[in-house]
Formats: structure tokens, C-alpha cells, sequence
């Protein structure tokens, strides 16, 4: 019989309107899912880990997933000392990707979801450090990164996989991945924001 598991964790995923409104129908605007056609919540959405990276890893290790993080704003990807602009990188992809787009197309507001994780959730925590170093390596004077030490990076990242029931602290840059979907009614708004204002206290926390 499988232990009950009593610790909570709160899992947290930074979203839009748009694409909360998407959320209260099964699958994803009329899009084929495969698993999700009917499903109505948040949705794996990017795979962990593109095709052509990484050797002799499972499939599973290229699904989609949901990334999330285990608090609003955590201290290990504002303040980290190894990755400086970590956490202005993975804003800009939440706050800045559409701009270049027209205007019907831009998400003017940023809506942070929060949501309980359970048992049967497919949640882990991975050390995106080992992607990060790859990434950086070329900024600290250790050169471009190579396919083969891509792979290896990738390796790693997919070896970390800790379930998050069992995490215990530890990583340097810990990322909450959910190969499961969350079902709507699990979604809590914690908050709905300007774009251009969650942005602006991005530069103010983490100036260049």
C-alpha cells in the first residue's frame, strides 16, 4: 500500500489570461494533444528536453511537460551568484517573447497560477544548473558549448529528476517539472499584473 503523503507543496507556473481562459476547455484551442483532446487545465505544454539532444535517453525524457518553480520568486534564481541573469532570462521568454508580434498578439498581463500538488501528479524537481553551466560556458571564457558536451549537460539534467515528494533542498537552481496535467479546478490566481510592470521590477531586481 503506498504511503499517504501529508507534507504540501505548492507548485507555481507563470501564465497569461489568454491562455487561462484556454485552460477552462479540454485540450488546447482546438489543437490535437494526443493525451489531453479531453482535458481541461494546465496542460505539459514544451518538451524537457528537444529532439537531437542528449544520448540513450528514454522517450519520456523528450515529452512535454509543465514548468513550474516551488515558490513566486525564489532566492536560487534571483540572487544566484553563478547565474547572474537567470532569472531575467526566463522572465524575458514569459514577458517580453510577443512584443516583436502584432498587437493583437501581444499578452498584455502576466497572471501567476499556483496549485497543490498530489501523490498522483508526475512532479519532480530537476537541477537546471546543468543546462545553465552549458549555456554559460561560453560567457566565462570556457568556450561555445559542443554537441557533445551538450548532450552530456542534457543527460544530467534528466538523471536529476528527484520526485517532488522526496526533494529535500540541495539544488542550485531547482526547477518543478510536471509531465501530468493539472486539472482546472486545482488552478488558483495568485495574482494578474501589467506586462510592462512584472518586467520593469525584473530589471530593477536584476540590472545588467
Amino acid at each position: 500500500m503506498k504511503a499517504k503523503i501529508t507534507n504540501k507543496i505548492i507548485g507555481y507556473h507563470y501564465s497569461n489570461p489568454e491562455a487561462y481562459k484556454s485552460m477552462k476547455t479540454n485540450g488546447i484551442d482546438g489543437y490535437i494533444t494526443f493525451n489531453f483532446d479531453n482535458f481541461a487545465g494546465l496542460i505539459p505544454g514544451k518538451r524537457f528536453i528537444c529532439p537531437g539532444y542528449g544520448t540513450n535517453l528514454p522517450k519520456e525524457a523528450y515529452a512535454c511537460v509543465i514548468e513550474g518553480l516551488l515558490e513566486p520568486e525564489p532566492k536560487s534564481w534571483l540572487e544566484n551568484k553563478e547565474f547572474p541573469n537567470l532569472w531575467k532570462y526566463l522572465m524575458y521568454d514569459i514577458c517580453k517573447k510577443n512584443e516583436v508580434m502584432h498587437d493583437i498578439c501581444r499578452k498584455k498581463e502576466i497572471m501567476l497560477l499556483s496549485f497543490e500538488l498530489k501523490s498522483k501528479d508526475k512532479a519532480y524537481i530537476v537541477e537546471r544548473a546543468n543546462v545553465e553551466r552549458e549555456l554559460y560556458r561560453d560567457s566565462k571564457g570556457l568556450g561555445k558549448p559542443t554537441k557533445e558536451t551538450m548532450d552530456e549537460a542534457f543527460k544530467k539534467y534528466w538523471e536529476s529528476r528527484i520526485p517532488v515528494f522526496d526533494y529535500k533542498g540541495g539544488y542550485s537552481v531547482p526547477q518543478l517539472t510536471i509531465w501530468t496535467g493539472i486539472e482546472f479546478n486545482r488552478l488558483n490566481v495568485e495574482w494578474v499584473k501589467s506586462t510592462n510592470k512584472v518586467w520593469q521590477k525584473v530589471l530593477k531586481n536584476n540590472a545588467l
